[in-house]
């Protein structure tokens, strides 16, 4: 039972990890092309600079606060959501049964009110904030980790707007992101093969 626990979920938060979550998501898939009514949503969450917490008053207060940061989203949800952990400061939530988009949104507005109260880690206090990418199973996914990849790049879209904030995923973002890759590599082939002409 240790091991099969040990597997399932985090083992500093007792969250379910990403294994376990995915597991869930595809289950929740599965569900909801049998029921085209039944709608969910994908949160995807990283702790606003979480290093500068590690780097400032140690690991041992940055586990604390990833505790506490996974307690206080647990109470924003209902209990047929599901938490995990996929490691670091890294978190997502599944939302079940949903009406709309409004439902993510409150959720996200939630957790934001949730974190604008400090932590109390040991005698320290600490601020923490979060930015949340949100993508809704109305967009049509058939694999699990499709929709957690564009949940994940809402969340960067949202810090790069400013960091504590939330963004819902649209179909340009991931455009957007396949021809900043393709661009990437296309530079390092282009330095590969001598391509570049320096006139300054």
């Amino acid at each position: 039972p240790y091991t099969t626990l040990f597997r399932s979920h985090d083992s500093l938060t007792g969250l379910p990890n990403r294994a376990m979550f995915t597991q869930l998501l595809l289950a929740e898939m599965e569900s909801s092309k049998r029921n085209a009514n039944q709608l969910f949503a994908v949160l995807f969450l990283d702790l606003d600079r979480f290093k500068n917490i590690n780097d400032s008053l140690g690991h041992t207060h940055g586990d604390l606060l990833l505790v506490a940061f996974a307690e206080r989203l647990e109470h924003t949800l209902r209990p047929i959501d599901t938490l995990a952990r996929f490691g670091g400061d890294e978190f997502a939530i599944l939302l079940s049964g949903i009406e709309d988009t409004t439902d993510a949104v409150r959720v996200a507005e939630r957790i934001h009110e949730e974190l604008s109260h400090p932590f109390y880690l040991d005698k320290n206090s600490a601020f923490a904030s979060a930015s949340i990418g949100i993508a809704l199973s109305s967009s049509g996914y058939d694999r699990p980790e499709d929709i957690l990849r564009d949940a994940d790049t809402a969340m960067y879209r949202a810090k790069e707007n400013g960091k504590a904030r939330y963004e819902m995923f649209d179909t340009g973002m991931h455009a957007k992101a396949v021809s900043r890759l393709q661009l990437e590599h296309d530079l390092r082939q282009a330095i590969e093969q001598k391509e570049f002409c320096v006139y300054y």
